[in-house]
Parts: structure tokens; C-alpha cells; sequence
């Protein structure tokens, strides 16, 4: 087991559940993605075009599940660990101890450390950049509004991970890296967010509007239960600009949100999500309890 593995399972919550994590079983997958974000290091390919690679199906899926993870509804216990963080508790000193050391890691900085442990660490703090670039984007519809999109918060963060990590000025003592690749990456995401306005400024209104709808339509998709919110956007790809899939290729894609479900018992959620949709908020399948996207944008 690679030493990024280990910590990783070392920091997790496992709350009493029916279903309680299999440490070991994620140790020995957390391994098998550093073998494929090490092999996509030593060829030269960003982790941004990793991540989206076909060469590497467990990167893929990884990456997928973590952005899936963000909308499945948390147990009360995730819930009551996520607040009592906020409050500042000795577990917020843990992950911040984490976050240090999972960045000094990824730096290269120690030459006794592995080739799977770096690129594991690497990957997990390009995520980590990532999923808080997803938070702040996808918490507003002004980002597709503008036309963002998913591939464009990959790379504004792979590019900020890539270039502080491995500056040896930032790896002295009192220097936070992971705080500073959030707070550069969010001020890359917002240039960009300038410059694709002034873009705008030249296009039609047909362009303008059509982003538009696209943006309400995900917003109100990311506010659903996550197997509705998966299926839906597969059914309506045409309102969204991209190509529909089979579902059985869909339920392998999004295993966290369609795993279990008959071919029959996905139709129909479609059929009803559909009109639910249509029926306005107050009849969408919206999630019974909060999810870890729910929590985290009350912070931005």
C-alpha cells in the first residue's frame, strides 16, 4: 500500500452505518489510481486530460465518482461531523495536519518518498482544488451562464496544483499550499469568467439565451436526488449540448448514483422525473437530507 493510501484511510470518518467502509478495499483502489496518475506523470499528460482519458478507465472513474459524491445525501453522522469541523474540533486540526503533508508529498519535496505515493497525492490535491472550484462555480448559475464549463474548472485547477506545487520558494515554513492553490485557482476562474463576458458582448442573443437555459437547466438538475439528477441529464443531453448515452453504459458511468437499478426502474424514473420537473420546484425530486454539496456551499 502506497503511504498516501494509508493516510487516506487514516483520516477518514467511518460513522456507524449498515454499510460501513471497507478500508481495505479503498487502500487497494486508491493504489490502483496512483499506478495510472503515475504512469499519465511519466508520459507528461496534466492531470486535467488524464482525468478524461480513456487510457486510464480507473482515473475516469474516479474522477467521476468523487464529482458524483458530491450530491449523494449524507447520514446524520457525516452531517454531524461536517459541523462540528466547522466548530473547530480536534478533528479540524487532523485534516488540516492531512492537508499539509498530503501537499509536501505531492511536492516531491522528500526523494525517500515512492513514485505511486507523489502521484496519488498529486491527484488527491488536484481534486481536492477541483471539487472547491466545483462548490463555488455550480453555487450560482453565473458561471455557465457565461458559458464555463466542467473541462474549464479541470484545468484552472491542474494548472494552479502543477505550478505551486512544485515552486521550492512556497515549501519553506508557514506557507499553507493547498490554502494558496484555492485562493489562485478562484482568481483564475474568475479572469476567465471576465474575459468569457467580454466574448459574450460579441455573440447573438440566440447564443446568450441558449446559455442561459442550459444554465437554469443544470442548476435545477444539481438540486435533485442524484439517480434523477443523472438521468435526467442523459435524457434532456439535447437541451444541454451534449450526446445522449445508452443507459446501460450510464449506470456503469455513475455506479454511486444508478447501481442496482433495472433497465425498467430507470425508465420509469425518468418518465416521472420528467414531469416532476415540469410540475415547478415544488414538485422536483429534491433530495430528502443534505448533501456534501449542500454543506460546502454554505461556506462560499
Amino acid at each position: 500500500m502506497s503511504l498516501v493510501a494509508t493516510a487516506v484511510t487514516d483520516v477518514l470518518p467511518v460513522p456507524t452505518a449498515d454499510r460501513p467502509v471497507d478500508v481495505q478495499a479503498l487502500q487497494l483502489e486508491l493504489d490502483s489510481v496512483a499506478a495510472c496518475a503515475a504512469e499519465a506523470r511519466r508520459l507528461g499528460v496534466g492531470l486535467d486530460i488524464a482525468v478524461r482519458d480513456p487510457r486510464w478507465p480507473e482515473l475516469v472513474r474516479f474522477h467521476r465518482d468523487l464529482q458524483d459524491a458530491l450530491f449523494v445525501e449524507t447520514s446524520p453522522q457525516i452531517e454531524g461531523w461536517f459541523s462540528s469541523l466547522r466548530q473547530g474540533d480536534a478533528g479540524r486540526e487532523r485534516l488540516d495536519r492531512f492537508a499539509g503533508n498530503l501537499a509536501n508529498t505531492a511536492s516531491g519535496a522528500s526523494e525517500s518518498t515512492g513514485e505511486l505515493s507523489v502521484a496519488l497525492a498529486e491527484l488527491l490535491v488536484f481534486e481536492a482544488v477541483r471539487l472547491r472550484l466545483c462548490v463555488a462555480a455550480w453555487s450560482s448559475e453565473d458561471f455557465e451562464r457565461t458559458g464555463g464549463h466542467d473541462a474549464e474548472l479541470d484545468a484552472v485547477a491542474w494548472a494552479e496544483v502543477d505550478a505551486i506545487l512544485h515552486d521550492p520558494e512556497l515549501r519553506s515554513g508557514g506557507v499553507r499550499p493547498l490554502q494558496l492553490m484555492f485562493a489562485s485557482a478562484f482568481v483564475s476562474l474568475a479572469r476567465n469568467a471576465h474575459r468569457r463576458v467580454d466574448e459574450l458582448r460579441l455573440t447573438s442573443e440566440d447564443v446568450i439565451e441558449q446559455l442561459s437555459t442550459r444554465a437554469r437547466l443544470r442548476g435545477a438538475l444539481r438540486e435533485l436526488r442524484l439517480p434523477e439528477a443523472v438521468l435526467l441529464e442523459n435524457a434532456l443531453s439535447n437541451l444541454l449540448g451534449e450526446e445522449r448515452v445508452e443507459l446501460a453504459d450510464l449506470q456503469e458511468a455513475h455506479p454511486l448514483a444508478l447501481e442496482g437499478l433495472s433497465r425498467q426502474a430507470m425508465d420509469q424514473r425518468v418518465s416521472r422525473s420528467r414531469r416532476q420537473l415540469g410540475g415547478g420546484p415544488k414538485q422536483w425530486p429534491r433530495r430528502r437530507r443534505p448533501a456534501l454539496f449542500d454543506l460546502l456551499r454554505e461556506r462560499t
